[in-house]
């Protein structure tokens, strides 16, 4: 991914620009956040930012749009999930609803660090109108840790992040994969040892 662009428009607008990449990856725009959030670290190392306002910025964008999706999913959600039903979301969103009410709130902060239900977790907790205050407290922390690793992979290997963020990906769904068959193992055993 070619981010010439994106350090043009941050040299032009600074924090802004970071705040605004990291209000949007999570929303649509083809860029992942993992590569918005490092890149912002990124150019406190190739740039003149100073990291602790590029970091505020940038997580003050990511919690920015956790709580615009979590909004649009209280206020929207039902009319939301019965049009994403028509479509090939139907089942992503399902197993997230499922996920989040066996596990509970532990899945808000969870959600962060698994690829793939990251984006979902916001608007499908705003669904079940989970109490706003309850979700900030447990996103809002995870948000920030999710965003000083890869933050902080930006600013120590500038030259190489995308590299390291495809692997740390990676590793990520493998972690993923492992938790799910955790869970599932952790079911089957507990059914099994119900029936005796």
């Amino acid at each position: 991914m070619d981010m010439d662009f994106f350090a043009e428009v941050i040299e032009e607008y600074g924090y802004l620009a970071m705040f605004i990449f990291n209000l949007v990856t999570p929303l649509g725009v083809p860029i992942p956040n993992e590569a918005a959030a490092a890149f912002s670290g990124v150019m406190t190392e190739i740039s003149h930012f100073n990291p602790y306002y590029a970091f505020l910025s940038s997580y003050l964008g990511l919690v920015s749009s956790n709580t615009f999706s979590y909004i649009i999913g209280r206020v929207f959600g039902n009319l939301l999930i019965q049009r994403l039903n028509n479509t090939h979301m139907k089942k992503p969103l399902e197993r997230f609803t499922v996920f989040m009410e066996k596990h509970g709130s532990w899945t808000i902060p969870m959600s962060f660090f698994l690829p793939g239900i990251r984006w979902a977790m916001p608007f499908v907790v705003g669904v079940h109108h989970y109490p706003f205050f309850r979700y900030v407290l447990y996103a809002y922390p995870a948000g920030s840790l999710w965003m000083l690793i890869y933050f902080n992979v930006g600013r120590s290997f500038p030259y190489a992040y995308e590299r390291i963020i495809g692997n740390l990906q990676l590793f990520l769904v493998a972690v993923s994969f492992f938790v799910i068959l955790v869970f599932v193992g952790r079911y089957y055993y507990q059914k099994k040892t119900a029936r005796k």
